[in-house]
């Protein structure tokens, strides 16, 4: 008996093959774009929860539950379709995470987000899961130094009419810091004599450092460019302290606080001293806790003679003026580079205080057997110069110096 093959039902198996393709497809588009939004939806609740977790830190609110709220808020609230954890680690104090190496607080914010699926049920999966993290960084309030903790710092930011920063001609005179660099907001000039810095600190400027003299200079940090310059004078003016000097006089005291010194006065204690006259000290001068807040636009004051004529004491301990010595004015950058706020050391003049010196539109001059021995100091002035046999020995130590208060920082550091 003859029997015909027959090819029918082959349509019927391909058909069925191409529908399964077509729902792998379907899955692969519709559930992958699905699962694909809602691991960028993570990722955004990821970050903001750790970033809110370390604003939590910051302002000593509770951590986990202010991440609880964030990821519930953004829908993933630990339940059926998602797990959160938080993990946090301790910052410690000297780490270099944090700026000046302060204490902070590390937030891990972990989600894994279960995705149900509708297409790629016909291929055995019933759900998809995306895994995300974020990391962020709270670092505490703190105080840093002036124009990080450089002992001499020089603030002309041009090469006209000199470098901000000139030790001079003199083979015999001799530069010393300690516990600080020197930064020069344009150039630093040291033909001769002996520039002596730590090995641990630098000789930094915004141009060149021409650091051809003798001494210890074993970091030379020069030619950094406008991204390290400071904006002369409107940088200066946002670091400025408070003017005391202002408003009424009543009893002996203006009204923004400041104290109006006596007829002659040369010692200063417990307080913040309005001096309008700065030419009229040119002696011996004094500070127990206090701290010199010069107002004149104008002066030109040699301070002569013996060993006890100049700067001796220790500035204010607390408050706004904290660490301050003296202050001077800030004039306009037209006034600095001609020196209207000129004071120099001649003789046997010299510096026996502890505490900063912020003189930025001021210029200085140490001449013949002037000497800064006996300096715990950060010296800030728009131009730093010497001659002769001049001796400066300026030992920088942070807490005895003006600290600027910052803010705490949060980040987002992965």
């Amino acid at each position: 008996m003859f029997i015909k093959k027959s090819e029918k039902g082959q349509a019927l198996i391909l058909i069925v093959f191409a529908v399964i393709g077509l729902f792998a497809f379907s899955a692969l588009v519709i559930d992958g774009s699905v699962a694909f939004s809602d691991r960028r939806h993570a990722q955004n609740a990821a970050d903001t929860a750790a970033l809110a977790g370390a604003l939590a830190y910051v302002r000593e609110n509770d951590i986990d539950d202010t991440v609880e709220a964030r990821t519930t808020d953004n829908g993933y609230d630990g339940g059926i379709k998602s797990d959160v954890t938080v993990t946090t680690a301790p910052v410690a104090a000297g780490s270099n995470k944090c700026p000046d190496n302060t204490s902070g607080m590390e937030v891990t914010v972990t989600i894994v987000s279960y995705v149900d699926t509708t297409f790629a049920r016909v291929i055995g999966r019933n759900r998809l899961v995306n895994t995300v993290s974020a990391t962020s960084l709270g670092c505490d309030f703190h105080q840093a130094s002036l124009f990080d903790g450089s002992a001499i710092v020089g603030l002309k930011p041009d090469t006209t009419g000199g470098c901000a920063i000139d030790t001079g001609n003199s083979n015999a005179k001799s530069w010393t810091t300690r516990g600080g660099g020197v930064f020069s907001n344009s150039c630093l000039e040291h033909p001769n004599g002996t520039l002596n810095v730590p090995n641990d600190k630098c000789i930094t400027t915004v141009g060149n450092a021409n650091t051809s003299g003798g001494g210890t200079h074993n970091c030379v940090h020069e030619n950094l460019g406008a991204a390290a310059a400071y904006a002369f004078p409107a940088d200066i003016a946002e670091m400025m302290p408070p003017d005391p000097c202002t408003g009424a006089i009543t009893n002996g005291r203006y009204a923004a606080g400041g104290r109006v010194p006596a007829n002659g006065q040369t010692t200063f204690d417990n307080d913040i001293f309005c001096i309008s006259d700065f030419s009229t000290l040119n002696a011996h001068i004094v500070l127990n806790n206090a701290t010199l807040y010069v107002t004149d636009a104008s002066f030109s004051t040699r301070f002569n003679g013996g060993g006890n004529t100049g700067f001796f004491g220790t500035a204010t301990s607390s408050g706004d003026y904290q660490g301050y010595y003296m202050i001077i004015k800030l004039l306009s950058k037209a006034a600095a580079d001609r020196c209207d706020q000129y004071f120099d050391f001649r003789g046997n003049g010299n510096l026996q205080l502890v505490g900063t010196i912020l003189a930025p539109s001021t210029c200085l001059d140490y001449r013949g057997n002037s000497t800064g021995y006996s300096t715990h100091s950060q010296m800030i002035f728009y131009q730093f110069t010497g001659n002769g046999n001049s001796t400066i020995d300026v030992t920088f130590q942070a807490d005895e110096n003006h600290k600027k208060p910052l803010n705490p920082t949060i980040t987002l550091s992965k």
